[in-house]
């Protein structure tokens, strides 16, 4: 009979300071015995949509890999910020703070750095790739497909942008949080746009939001594990800041440190922050990071 293995869990809300907001994600740490089928069904139980499994490296500080239902998923921005959270309360990086440390991925090497706050608490910036551009002339297709008319697009002064820091986005600016609210995509048409465009996720934004501190508004549509609006989305909120920084749409002192505030729409209401640095007439380093709160812990029992 084989020996069952028991292995610790963590349920955590990311991208917020308040429990059962922001984007909730589950992290399975000691997985480095565990085979994919496992890590799959394991991910399925749990009920995601979500997991973060934790494994040693030999090429970093930590390997992380990512299941959504039985779907192996490249990268997943709040599982990463949720996971190095909980390695750095345990001190897996030791008891300094500011340092600079590797995660692998299934998406490569991403830097990453653990910060003390004032109040005690900690938060883990996760670096992303360097920003890819491309410029996107459908209007009217996306407009259908986000299901507002073209007027509702601000396209003329901010143009609908593919931009890519590891997941590539469709941006598509709002002319007002008015606007934004009134986006109910039409599924069928944004899953073809997707394809058509090549890319893995579609945020609709507007400058403003509900906390004066916010930066923009934002809404992430997600065509898998099955099409959905994301609470927090950590790399596509780098694109869309590394976007605006590039393109100069942004006051310079606020692209130091930007507040992107999501999930309102859907009941978890969510704070991205993310810092870009521009050097000349590009921008050089992106890095997404927020809070984290933890909701459940426990221990699960694997055959």
């Amino acid at each position: 009979m084989r020996a069952v293995v028991e292995l610790d869990v963590l349920k955590l809300d990311v991208f917020t300071d308040d429990l059962y907001a922001g984007n909730p994600a589950w992290v399975v740490f000691g997985a480095d015995t565990l085979e994919d089928i496992l890590m799959q069904r394991t991910a399925s139980e749990l009920g995601g949509p979500e997991v973060a499994f934790v494994l040693k490296s030999k090429k970093a500080d930590v390997r992380l890999r990512y299941f959504a239902g039985d779907t192996e998923e490249p990268i997943s921005g709040h599982c990463t910020i949720g996971a190095l959270w909980a390695l750095a309360e345990q001190n897996a990086f030791g008891s300094s703070f500011g340092g600079r440390h590797r995660a692998e991925t299934p998406l490569g090497i991403l830097p990453f750095s653990v910060e003390l706050n004032p109040g005690g608490s900690r938060t883990v910036w996760m670096a992303q790739k360097r920003p890819l551009y491309s410029r996107v002339d459908e209007i009217t297709e996306v407009a259908s497909a986000m299901g507002v008319g073209a007027e509702s697009i601000f396209h003329k002064e901010f143009p609908l942008s593919k931009v890519s820091t590891g997941v590539p986005t469709l941006l598509v600016p709002m002319r007002s949080m008015d606007a934004l609210e009134r986006v109910s995509p039409r599924q069928e048409e944004l899953l073809q746009l997707f394809r058509e465009l090549e890319v893995a996720a579609a945020v609709a934004y507007a400058w403003g939001g509900f906390d004066e501190t916010t930066t923009l508004h934002a809404r992430c549509f997600l065509p898998s594990p099955v099409f959905h609006e994301d609470p927090a989305s950590g790399v596509p909120a780098g694109a869309l800041a590394a976007y605006l920084v590039e393109h100069d749409l942004i006051p310079k002192e606020k692209a130091e440190h930007m507040v992107i505030e999501q999930g309102h729409f859907i009941g978890r209401p969510s704070k991205i922050h993310v810092r870009v640095e521009k050097r000349g007439s590009s921008v050089r380093k992106v890095e997404v990071g927020g809070s984290v709160r933890q909701s459940v812990k426990g221990r699960i029992s694997l055959p």
